[in-house]
């Protein structure tokens, strides 16, 4: 049986939400999940009004082999960081930071857009019903076990909707935001754009990270990146000067700076895609957006999860008998 309670202010199913693997709930549970709850009290405006959260829990953003190849592992999960929350209906994609704390960024990926959702060894997998795949890694091995108990499927007949993928919303009015748009089409709110983070990352070091907030490695970068500039000045003058291996050493130091540059560009657009407003603040704060929509932009059709359904329309959550 599902029960319904308000904690935080957001509406949650607390026999699944502090529950163990053998759906037995636990004070231990209770006080990590509250804990997450806590910087996700934006995540109310977002749920519908028979919808509840059923778990949540950490995780990465999905990332490529290059991006995990140019960071390395534990970059690229600390980097990618992101909070995970299943409802009845759908599932939220939260990018956050190494602290837990919002980003201004979320997604859904609603469960009838899903030929199935399960866990494999660390990660979270999803297969659309566009053949699309994609991966959550670094979910805790305790929620694991949990959230295989869970079976996650449409209501019977329930169609996929007309974009079966993880689409970004609007953080300033929740609207569904068309890919690779600059303003929402909705409220205006706008977002950070690749031109600029190109401007950025070829004038400045690390340029390109610092535009997309994380300045961690905005600031490592540029470190590396003013290191390769400054020798590659050093070589070229002293070939002018006559040394002969100069030239030759600006050149190779030269095209280390160019592929520097060119996965700066790639990790930024990675960090881009996930619709980064450029008024972070007043998205953080609670504040409306400050700026008029845009008439040209093209307004989708509002998802299934922006209608009215019935508690079990979308979702059957039910917990499988232990072994």
């Amino acid at each position: 049986m599902q029960g319904n309670d308000v904690r935080l202010g957001l509406p949650v199913d607390p026999t699944v939400l502090f529950a163990d693997k053998k759906g037995v709930q636990k004070p231990g549970i209770e006080k990590r999940r509250m804990k997450l709850l806590q910087n996700l009290g934006f995540l109310g405006k977002f749920l519908d009004a028979d919808e509840r959260i059923m778990m949540v829990t950490t995780g990465c953003s999905p990332f490529s082999f290059f991006e995990q190849w140019t960071m390395g592992a534990l970059w690229v999960q600390l980097l990618k960081r992101a909070v995970l929350v299943f409802t009845n209906k759908r599932l939220f994609h939260i990018p956050v930071t190494s602290q837990l704390r919002y980003r201004g960024s979320i997604a859904q990926v609603l469960y009838q857009d899903c030929k199935w959702l399960r866990i494999k060894g660390s990660a979270l997998v999803i297969e659309y019903h566009s053949g699309k795949k994609e991966k959550f890694l670094g979910i805790p091995w305790g929620d694991r076990a949990i959230i295989k108990r869970f079976q996650l499927q449409a209501a019977e007949g329930e169609q996929p909707s007309a974009l079966p993928r993880r689409n970004h919303l609007c953080p300033n009015c929740t609207y569904l935001l068309p890919q690779e748009t600059l303003a929402c089409p909705s409220c205006g709110l706008e977002f950070k754009n690749k031109s600029k983070s190109l401007v950025y990352s070829l004038l400045l070091p690390g340029g390109g990270y610092f535009y997309a907030g994380h300045h961690a490695l905005g600031l490592l970068d540029a470190l590396v990146e003013s290191f390769l500039l400054l020798a590659v000045v050093v070589n070229f003058f002293e070939g002018l000067g006559g040394n002969p291996e100069g030239m030759t050493s600006a050149f190779i130091v030269g095209i280390f700076l160019v592929f520097e540059k060119l996965v700066t560009i790639f990790h930024s657009n990675g960090f881009l895609a996930e619709f980064i407003p450029i008024d972070l603040k007043a998205v953080l704060s609670g504040r409306p957006a400050p700026v008029a929509p845009s008439p040209a932009m093209p307004a989708p059709a509002p998802t299934p999860s922006q209608r009215q359904h019935s508690p079990e329309d979308i979702l059957s959550l039910r917990s499988q008998s232990p072994a």
